[in-house]
């Protein structure tokens, strides 16, 4: 019964056909390969709400805190508190805008600068110590997402990365003096409040500079050649 079936001669089985070898095409889901390089220009934006997130931090230091309390008659402790419910929310958001801005840097950088708005404008406005902490804890959530998005930017701008650490570096270093100075310039000549207030404009910037700068990433067209498929 089985006498007219022949078996394949070795070397004939599966014969490549005479358009060539079929390629075999591997699809990777999901993994997580190297970086993207960043342009340096991308850093304006998410760099300038740090730095006014590392502003806004320092502004409470010496007169302006105790004038903060004086002004709402707030107990000694709630000074401390407005300093750690801006400081522990931003510390904890740090590694959330680092990852999330390793891929999305713009979606990530975005809303932290629109948070930053609010968050001054209820602080500069805040009549008692609830509304007072909430706002601090607002702020600080916004300037811990800049905080880590800055950082994955600098990491991934690799050519650039040795000018551009010691920079950041320095601008977050005056951003701090120079809250702490305003603050406590702005407390005897005006009022605690206007710190916080003239950095609103500021903020503004920082909103339309990381809109910019994304829409300008997204409409670049790539300079070289198309990236060969995986084979």
């Amino acid at each position: 019964m089985l006498s007219g079936v022949t078996a394949p001669s070795p070397g004939t089985a599966d014969p490549v056909p005479p358009s060539g070898p079929r390629a075999s095409v591997i699809v990777v889901i999901g993994g997580d390969g190297p970086a993207p390089a960043r342009p340096a220009w991308l850093l304006i934006g998410p760099a300038l709400t740090a730095l006014l997130g590392v502003y806004l931090l320092a502004v409470t230091f010496g007169p302006a805190g105790t004038a903060m309390r004086m002004d709402m008659h707030l107990p000694a402790s709630v000074i401390p508190w407005s300093f750690v419910a801006y400081l522990l929310p931003a510390l904890l958001t740090v590694p959330v805008g680092y990852l999330l801005g390793r891929r999305w840097p713009t979606a990530t950088a975005l809303p932290a600068a629109i948070l930053l708005i609010p968050g001054s404008l209820l602080t500069t406005l805040a009549p008692g110590s609830g509304s007072l902490l909430f706002a601090r804890a607002l702020t600080g959530i916004a300037a811990g997402l800049a905080w880590g998005v800055t950082a994955a930017l600098v990491a991934q701008m690799r050519a650039q990365r040795a000018w551009a650490v010691p920079v950041v570096a320095g601008a977050a270093v005056l951003a701090l003096g120079f809250g702490a100075v305003l603050g406590a310039l702005m407390t005897r000549g005006l009022t605690w409040r206007t710190p916080f207030l003239l950095a609103v404009p500021l903020e503004v910037v920082a909103v339309l500079a990381t809109a910019v700068s994304g829409i300008v990433l997204l409409t670049r067209r790539p300079s070289g050649p198309p990236a060969a498929p995986l084979v």
